[in-house]
């Protein structure tokens, strides 16, 4: 038996050392790619050119990084992350450049949030005022791709192809009937009855006041894109509304209809498409057509370095968590970027990018107590992206100006806790019990193994209470706004960019551009250059988090969806703290 163990621990070390060898040796193979991947080739603009954009992959706050791709059932690839910020940093600079002739979007494929959506579209607007051409070709075009389209001078689709015109909408999955057969007992403490993340656990479908939110900020965003198409394509938006209630533009309509309603210029196959654009540019054949991606053309905008003076543009992008790791909106992080821009005297003003849906209630205070902090030192104007809701609202509160867009989800000042019981689940399925030895009462509170106390159930529900009191606390002394109207506001309830500002729950329509002009005017400042923080990770590091990340590539749209969504409610189920969150997460089809 000793050399049976012998044998076996040695044959394991073994292993396990040869396991390592095999990694350290894979990781160097990876290190050299990702250096090759990193050389960048110097990027040259020739006359006449015509600057593409394409967003057929998911665009983020910031780009600018080379992100690893790891497919378990494919192969590992280099994505060139597309960011926001580079879009309309290319774009605005595109419309003086005398060597760009015009844009061409093919929007075939669009991955971006709506409120991402809307500062792009404001970006290709203010570009169509310097009279160069803006060109759109879609195989399909999906209605956010429409919306973004329908700016654009020239709309040609595939006639084989569709354009989705019919409505936005709200998809929630309920777990209520799941957990009852799993004998799982959602052991709920919340406050705002529009503070629906719960639902799923506790109904089989929308209460009357999260189908009344849900209706609301789905109108204002629904409504606001149709008033924006009808403007841009000069159509009649009682008309445009008619045609979409009638079901004519789905993704299994015909192109013609969108011809003859006049949504598009023309139907053509993708070569028509390119002989039109040797036309427009004068070209004498397709090969001569002289492109620029956007991404490229993205890193010829060189930054202004001799400015002495900087205003820091934080990035606060994802759920909000305590700890200090660099994944989402970590307090521990966050904190010390604020004190160190706080004590940089060449840092004169702040621009704080919130896109997120919130989190916990704890970090969204140490973060907020930070900008504070910083706020009585320098200006801080908040930019607001796809969502700044709940405790992504909560760090925006200390600020001079808070602007966000039309379509940006917001508010959601409401706060809840979810304790699971699965004594009965675990022992009737599984056989499996708990027993627990303990020296007080309160020793194993909170527990997932048994029911809470009423005394338990009072302490919990004083807690969030005492939160939620807090925070219509410092939204009513940070807007000035009577408390019992921002209780009145809160409850949990979502709005839009357009309806916060109709509730001065924010101050100014506009994107990140407009919240660095203003951050500049309130500094004084004509000349002056940008800090981007936080410092974006190398790409060593962004391998690391893949493999640590690692999941299926879910590209089927069925499977992939149900997969994110139960994803979601299963970290959410992980959370001990009491969490100020956005009810769900949005995406606009």
């Amino acid at each position: 038996m000793k050399n049976f163990f012998k044998i076996f621990f040695a044959s394991l070390l073994a292993f396990v050392i040869g396991s390592l060898l095999c990694m350290f040796i894979f990781l160097g193979i990876i290190g050299a790619m990702l250096s090759f991947a990193d050389t960048e080739e110097t990027v040259i603009v020739k006359p006449n050119s015509v600057l593409r954009i394409m967003l057929d992959k998911p665009v983020g706050e910031r780009g600018g990084a080379v992100m690893p791709n790891l497919n378990l059932f494919g192969s590992l690839s280099f994505d060139s992350n597309i960011g926001l910020n580079d879009l309309v940093k290319g774009i605005s600079h595109a419309a003086t450049d005398p060597d760009i002739r015009m844009i061409y979007m093919d929007l075939s494929t669009l991955q971006i949030g709506a409120g991402h959506l809307e500062e792009l579209r404001n970006a290709v607007l203010h570009f169509k005022d310097s009279g160069k051409p803006i060109i759109v070709y879609g195989d399909n075009l999906s209605q956010g791709a429409y919306y973004l389209a329908s700016v654009a001078d020239k709309i040609y689709l595939n006639p084989f192809g569709s354009l989705s015109l019919q409505g936005v909408r709200s998809e929630i999955m309920f777990y209520k009937r799941l957990l009852e057969k799993l004998q799982v007992d959602m052991q709920i403490i919340r406050h705002g009855k529009y503070k629906s993340a719960v639902e799923p656990f506790m109904l089989d479908q929308m209460s009357p006041e999260n189908r009344e939110q849900n209706l609301s900020f789905l109108n204002s965003i629904w409504h606001h894109w149709l008033a924006g198409i009808a403007k841009a394509r000069g159509l009649d938006v009682k008309k445009l509304q008619e045609m979409t209630d009638n079901g004519l533009f789905t993704m299994m309509g015909l192109s013609s209809d969108a011809l003859s309603a006049g949504l598009v210029d023309g139907l053509m196959y993708k070569d028509e498409l390119l002989d039109e654009l040797v036309k427009l540019t004068g070209e004498k054949r397709e090969r001569d057509i002289k492109m620029v991606d956007i991404v490229s053309y993205s890193k010829v905008v060189k930054p202004t370095l001799k400015a002495k003076d900087k205003i820091a543009v934080i990035y606060a992008d994802g759920e909000i968590t305590m700890g200090k790791g660099e994944d989402g909106i970590t307090a521990w992080n966050y904190a010390n970027i604020l004190r160190n821009v706080r004590s940089d005297s060449s840092v004169k003003a702040v621009v704080f990018r919130v896109n997120s849906p919130g989190g916990s209630a704890q970090a969204s205070e140490i973060i907020a107590r930070e900008l504070a902090l910083v706020k009585e030192v320098k200006p801080v104007v908040v930019s607001m992206g796809n969502y700044a809701a709940s405790g992504g609202y909560w760090i925006s509160m200390p600020s001079n100006i808070v602007i966000t867009n039309s379509t940006c989800l917001t508010g959601s000042i409401g706060v809840f806790g979810i304790i699971p019981n699965m004594e009965k689940g675990l022992k009737n399925h599984l056989g499996i019990t708990v027993d627990v030895a303990k020296s007080a009462q309160s020793a194993d509170f909170p527990s997932g193994f048994r029911a809470l106390s009423n005394r338990e159930k009072e302490i919990s529900q004083a807690s969030v209470e005492n939160i939620y009191a807090e925070f219509v606390k410092k939204v009513a002394e940070s807007r000035n706004i009577d408390v019992q109207r921002v209780d009145d506001l809160g409850q949990g309830r979502v709005w839009t960019g357009l309806q916060a500002i109709e509730n001065n729950l924010a101050d100014l329509l506009g994107g990140l551009t407009d919240a660095i002009d203003a951050a500049a005017k309130l500094a004084g400042l004509d000349n002056y250059r940008l800090k981007e923080l936080p410092a974006q990770k190398d790409m060593y590091t962004q391998l690391m988090a893949m493999f640590k990340n690692a999941m299926i590539n879910a590209n089927s749209n069925s499977i992939g969806q149900t997969y994110r969504v139960l994803a979601k409610q299963l970290d959410l189920l992980q959370e001990s703290q009491v969490l100020a969150r956005i009810p769900f997460d949005v995406e606009i089809y």
